[in-house]
């Protein structure tokens, strides 16, 4: 695993990224982790293995070692109290990225291969101006699009979810992209609106082989000592 600052960047101040280009061995987890992917097949554990060293690494460096990093019945991380984080995988990139609540109030981070959601998926992660959008574009660059819409709302959903624990459907948001960023825009009213108002920013990264985004929601307040 080595310290990433393209995705460091991507995330923004404060938060700790680590990447991998290749699986992990089941040795780098700690028992309870080996525990729950105990049956998995060889390429699930492997991937499971490398997200978790990246996250073990990334946790360190804020002083946090040894911790069991387990899942909720959902099957999300559930991280230290206090920290906010973000893991993610595909072929050829395995990492995480972590940040304290104090900085960061949730954290969604993702990965896609490049060009890889065929038209055959549009309609089913696609609202009707996107997909309208997708259909006015030559067919090559309309896949790169739409996996920047798939992956953005990835990453809007992890970043989410551990505040709210609400389940979305694609539709349920937009995607309205500008210059290396994009706003994410509600479709119906959703919970994490109460908590932090829409519409919420993203950042995206191409690189040859993949598609990277990224969501963060900010503390909106701050307490000034004394």
């Amino acid at each position: 695993m080595t310290r990433s600052a393209r995705l460091e960047a991507l995330c923004g101040r404060g938060v700790i990224a680590f990447e991998s280009s290749v699986p992990q061995p089941a040795r780098v987890l700690l028992p309870g982790e080996a525990a729950a992917i105990a049956h998995a097949v060889a390429k699930r554990a492997g991937e499971f293995a490398a997200g978790r060293a990246c996250a073990r690494a990334a946790l360190a460096t804020l002083g946090i070692h040894g911790f069991e990093l387990l899942n909720d019945a959902e099957r999300a991380p559930l991280w230290p109290q206090g920290i906010a984080g973000s893991i993610t995988h595909t072929r050829g990139l395995y990492a995480a990225a972590v940040a304290r609540t104090t900085d960061v109030l949730a954290l969604g981070l993702d990965a896609e291969a490049r060009d890889s959601v065929a038209p055959r998926l549009w309609r089913r992660i696609c609202t009707p101006q996107e997909l309208q959008h997708l259909h006015a574009l030559p067919e090559a660059q309309a896949v790169g699009l739409a996996t920047l819409i798939f992956s953005a709302k990835e990453a809007f959903y992890k970043c989410q979810h551990p505040l709210t624990r609400q389940w979305l459907n694609f539709t349920d948001i937009a995607i309205r992209l500008e210059d290396a960023g994009f706003q994410v825009e509600p479709q119906r009213s959703l919970a994490i609106a109460t908590l932090h108002p829409a519409p919420w920013p993203g950042r995206w990264l191409l690189t040859d082989a993949q598609t990277l985004t990224a969501v963060r929601l900010d503390p909106l307040f701050t307490i000034s000592p004394g």
